[in-house]
Formats: C-alpha cells, structure tokens, sequence
C-alpha cells in the first residue's frame, strides 16, 4: 500500500511545465492564429533603427570632432614654447 504525499500534482504541473520549456528550446512553440497586437507593434518600432543610427551619428560626430581638435591643438607651434623661444634668441645673436 503505497501512500499519497501530496506531491503528485506538484509533479505533473512540473513535467508539463519542463515539456512547454523543451519543445519552445527545440522550435515547436505554439502559434496563436490570429497575432492581435503584431501589427500595432511592428508599426510603432519601424523606425527604432533609424534612432539607433542617428543617435550613432550624433557621437561619432562629437567624439570625432574632440579627436580632431585635440591633434590639430598639439600639431600647433605655439610662439611661446621654449624650444622656440631659444632657436629665435640664438638666431638673433648670430
């Protein structure tokens, strides 16, 4: 005489539960037949890609421009650098 612990239904809940997750893992997931929101959504996101592209352009732009002014800033000779400030004191005495 077996006794009945009360887990039985616990089991059974789980193993459909595990079957649902293992055929959705495999591909087999249940279709409803009629998507009632698919087109509300699919026509709200349509252009989220063209944000993401924008908001791209917005910071290669302004990390391009800080690259670019942060090279041409050193390439500068600047009249008040020592080196410079010697060479023309040297010339002047020769």
């Amino acid at each position: 005489m077996e006794e009945d612990n009360g887990t039985e239904p616990w089991h059974r809940s789980l193993q459909a539960m595990l079957d649902a997750l293992n055929q959705t893992l495999h591909g087999a997931i249940l279709r409803p037949t009629a998507p009632c929101n698919a087109s509300a959504r699919a026509g709200r996101d349509d252009n989220a890609y063209m944000y993401i592209l924008f908001v791209m352009t917005l910071f290669a732009a302004t990390v391009g421009s800080l690259i670019l002014g942060y090279t041409r800033s050193r390439k500068v000779d600047k009249r008040s650098d020592p080196y410079h400030v010697y060479i023309k004191n040297r010339v002047s005495m020769i």
